[in-house]
C-alpha cells in the first residue's frame, strides 16, 4: 500500500484501536468496519439518518457532518482555511450513551488478540531437604565452612534490616561456589545445607531452563530467581554451573548463550540482600569466566574434596551392607580398604557393593565374607582399565638379567601381590625403584613383567617427554592415583632426575620428588620406577629413603645365559619355515659375546630378513652362518658408529 492509501485509512480510522499498522501492512479491525463513530450533531429535527461510509475527501467528510437540510457546513469560517491544507479531526459522538456491543457473527471469525505473556513456574523443583549434615559422616571441616558461610549470609541480611536510618548498613554477601572432582557429593552437600538451615531447597540444572526458542532460556532463568525471591528464605542451587556460563570472548559463544550468561549474572547480583542463599557447583572451575565467579557474585569458594577416612569407611560399610547385609566383611579388611583408597570419589566407593553383587552372581566368588583380594578385583572392574600393558609380556623368570637382580624382582612382585597380608605384619612395599644398567638390558621389559605378575596397572613415559611438557607429569600422576594400584615407569629418567646443580630443569625435578612424598603423606599402592643408563648422574635427593630407595642392577648376560636365550629365540624365529644350517648357532654366539639382549634380538631378526630374501629369490629356506655375519656387521657396527 502506498503512502496516500495509508494516510486515507489513517484519517478514516485513527480513533484508538481502529487501525493496526505493522510495517507496510495496515489492518482495520472487524469492529471498526461494522461500527463507525457517529458525527457531531448540532441540531436534529427529523429522524436519525444512517451513517454512511467514510467520505473519500476532506470536503466530503465536512459535508457529511452537517445537519440535514443545512446549506452551509456546521463549522466556523475561520476553520475553513486550514481545512483546505490539512485533514480535519475526525468527528466524535457527543452523546453519553454507551455504544451497543457488536453482535458476533455465527461464522466464528476469531477476534484479533494480543498473545499472552508466558508464565513459568518451578514449584515442582522446590522441595524440603531430605537430610542435613548429620547424615554425612566425616568431612567435618568442609561442613563447618559451608554452614558458617550460609549463616553469615543470613546474618548480614538480618543486620541490614535493623540498621538505624542514616547509618551505613553492613555490606551484604552471598554466593557459594562448590568446586572439586566429579562424584564427591557437591549436590549432596547443597541439599544437606538446606536441611541444616531448615529452609526450602530449589535445585535447577541446565535442562530445566533450556529451550529451543529464542530468548526463552533467559526468561526461564529470570523466572527461577523470581520464584526463589518470592519463597523467601531458602537455598537456590545451580548444578553444573559451567553449562550456564559460556565464554563471552569474541566468537566464544552464540549470542543467545551470551544473553543467558548476562541475565544469570545480573540475577545473581540481585539476590544480594535477600534471604536466599545461592549455591552453585562445578567440576571445572579453571574453565569458568573469571568475571562470573568474582567476589561480589560468589563471595565464598569452597572445595569439596574426596571423602576423608571416616567418610570412606562409612560409605563402604553402607554399600556392602546394602548388597550383602550385616557382617559381610571383617572390620579390619574394611578399615584397610578405606585407608588405601584415599582420593577415590564418593560415587566410586558407593558403587563397590553393586559390583561385588554382580561378581557373586557371575560366580566370581562364592558365599562367605568379602575378602581383600575380591574387593580389589571389584575396584579394578569399576576403574575399567589397567594402563597400557602389551599382551606378550615375558614372565620375570624368562628375562635375561643377573640372577641376584632376578631374585630381588621376584620377591618384590610377591610383596606387591600380597600387600594386605604384608602390611598386617608390619611390612611394606617401596615407594620407588631404580633400574640401572647399560642400554638394551631389559629394564623396560622387567617393569612390565613386574606389573603383570603383581596385577598392578602400568603407566609409562620418558624423561624427555616430561621435560618437553611439564604438565604431563601432573597428568600422569592423576591418572595413576585414579587407577591404583599402579606402576609409574619413567624410562631414561636421568633427563629429569639429573643432579640439580648441573641441571636446567631443577624445578621439574623438585616437582617429581615432592609428588612422591605426597602433600599429606605418601600415596599408597603407587610404585615409581626410574630406568637409567647413568645412575651416577642422579640427584642424591632422588636416591634417598622414601623415594627411589631400592636399586636393581641390570647387565649384559653372561655367555651361558646368552647361549640359552639366543638358541631358543633363533629356533622360535625359524619355526617350520627355515632350516638352521650347521655352525650357524656357534657363529651367532661368537657375534653376541658381551652384547645386550636388545642387540641379540636385532641381530637375529636381521639374519631372518637375509634368509627371507634368499627364499624369495632362490626358493631356498635356510639360515646360514653368513646371514648371521652380515646381520652382525649391519647392526653392531651401526650402533658403534652411532
Amino acid at each position: 500500500m502506498n503512502l496516500f492509501g495509508i494516510q486515507k485509512l489513517y484519517r478514516a480510522y485513527r480513533a484508538p484501536d481502529q487501525l493496526i499498522i505493522n510495517g507496510g501492512i495496515v489492518t482495520v479491525p472487524l469492529e471498526a468496519k461494522i461500527t463507525r463513530a457517529a458525527p457531531t450533531v448540532v441540531a436534529r429535527t427529523g429522524p436519525a439518518q444512517p451513517i454512511e461510509a467514510a467520505p473519500s475527501t476532506p470536503a466530503a467528510r465536512v459535508m457529511s457532518a452537517m445537519p440535514a437540510g443545512s446549506a452551509e457546513p456546521a463549522i466556523s469560517t475561520a476553520s475553513q482555511e486550514p481545512a483546505i491544507h490539512e485533514p480535519l479531526p475526525r468527528p466524535t459522538v457527543t452523546t453519553e450513551q454507551p455504544r451497543a456491543p457488536v453482535p458476533q457473527k455465527p461464522s466464528g471469525l476469531a477476534q484479533p488478540k494480543q498473545p499472552p505473556q508466558p508464565e513459568y513456574t518451578f514449584n515442582h523443583l522446590v522441595q524440603r531437604a531430605r537430610f542435613n549434615f548429620s547424615a554425612i559422616v566425616g568431612m567435618a571441616e568442609t561442613k563447618k565452612r559451608m554452614l558458617a558461610a550460609a549463616r553469615e549470609i543470613l546474618a548480614l541480611q538480618d543486620q541490614g534490616k535493623g540498621t538505624p536510618q542514616g547509618q551505613p548498613a553492613a555490606k551484604s554477601r552471598n554466593g557459594m561456589l562448590f568446586f572439586g572432582e566429579p562424584g564427591n557429593g557437591k549436590t549432596l552437600f547443597a541439599e544437606a545445607l538446606a536441611g541444616e538451615l531448615n529452609v526450602p531447597f530449589l535445585s535447577i540444572a541446565y535442562g530445566d531452563v533450556a529451550s529451543k526458542w529464542v530468548n526463552e532460556t533467559p526468561q526461564k532463568i529470570k523466572a527461577v530467581f523470581d520464584q526463589a525471591r518470592r519463597k523467601g528464605a531458602g537455598v537456590l542451587f545451580i548444578d553444573e554451573f559451567d553449562s550456564f556460563v559460556k565464554s563471552r570472548d569474541a566468537g566464544g559463544a552464540h549470542s543467545m548463550d551470551q544473553d543467558m550468561t548476562n541475565v544469570l549474572l545480573t540475577e545473581i547480583v540481585s539476590l544480594r540482600g535477600t534471604p536466599v542463599v545461592l549455591v552453585a557447583a562445578t567440576n571445572f572451575i579453571d574453565n569458568l569466566d573469571r568475571a562470573s565467579i568474582r567476589e561480589g557474585r560468589f563471595d565464598y569458594k569452597i572445595e569439596v574434596p574426596p571423602p576423608d577416612f571416616e567418610a570412606r569407611r562409612a560409605i563402604l560399610n553402607k554399600t556392602l551392607y546394602t548388597a550383602f547385609g550385616q557382617g559381610c566383611i571383617y572390620t579390619g579388611t574394611l578399615t584397610n580398604l578405606a585407608e588405601r583408597w584415599e582420593g577415590f570419589s564418593a560415587s566410586r566407593l558407593d558403587s563397590l557393593g553393586g559390583q561385588l553383587k554382580e561378581m557373586r552372581n557371575d560366580g566370581t566368588f562364592g558365599p562367605g565374607r568379602v575378602t581383600f583380594d575380591i574387593a580389589m578385583k571389584a575396584m579394578r572392574l569399576l576403574q575399567g582399565r589397567k594402563g597400557k600393558l602389551p599382551e606378550n609380556v615375558k614372565p620375570i623368570d624368562e628375562i635375561i638379567m643377573p640372577e641376584q637382580s632376578r631374585e630381588v624382582l621376584r620377591d618384590l612382585a610377591f610383596k606387591m601381590k600380597n600387600v594386605y597380608n604384608l602390611e598386617k605384619i608390619g611390612g611394606r612395599i617401596p615407594a620407588g625403584l631404580v633400574f640401572a644398567g647399560p642400554p638394551g638390558t631389559g629394564k623396560t621389559e622387567a617393569g612390565r613383567s613386574l606389573a603383570k605378575e603383581s596385577d598392578f596397572a602400568f603407566l609409562e613415559t620418558t624423561g624427555a617427554k616430561i621435560v618437553a611438557d611439564p604438565g604431563l607429569w601432573d597428568k600422569l600422576v592423576r591418572e595413576a592415583r585414579d587407577i591404583r594400584p599402579t606402576i609409574v615407569f619413567i624410562d631414561e629418567a636421568d633427563d629429569v632426575l639429573r643432579d640439580r646443580r648441573f641441571s636446567n630443569v631443577a624445578t621439574l625435578t623438585n616437582n617429581v620428588l615432592t609428588t612422591m612424598d605426597g602433600a599429606a603423606g605418601r600415596m599408597r599402592d603407587i610404585v615409581y620406577i626410574a630406568a637409567t643408563n647413568h645412575l651416577e648422574q642422579f640427584d642424591s635427593a632422588a636416591l634417598r629413603g622414601g623415594r627411589f630407595e631400592e636399586k636393581i642392577l641390570f647387565d649384559v648376560p653372561g655367555s651361558e645365559d646368552m647361549a640359552r636365550y639366543a638358541s631358543a629365540k633363533l629356533t622360535r624365529l625359524a619355526g617350520s619355515t627355515y632350516e638352521i644350517m650347521p655352525d650357524t648357532r656357534a657363529r651367532l654366539l661368537d657375534m653376541l659375546a658381551g652384547r645386550s639382549i636388545a642387540d641379540a634380538d636385532a641381530v637375529m631378526q636381521k639374519a631372518i630378513d637375509a634368509a627371507a630374501v634368499r627364499a624369495l629369490r632362490e626358493s631356498v629356506n635356510e639360515i646360514r652362518p653368513e646371514d648371521v655375519e652380515h646381520a652382525s656387521r649391519t647392526v653392531l657396527n651401526e650402533q658403534e658408529l652411532a
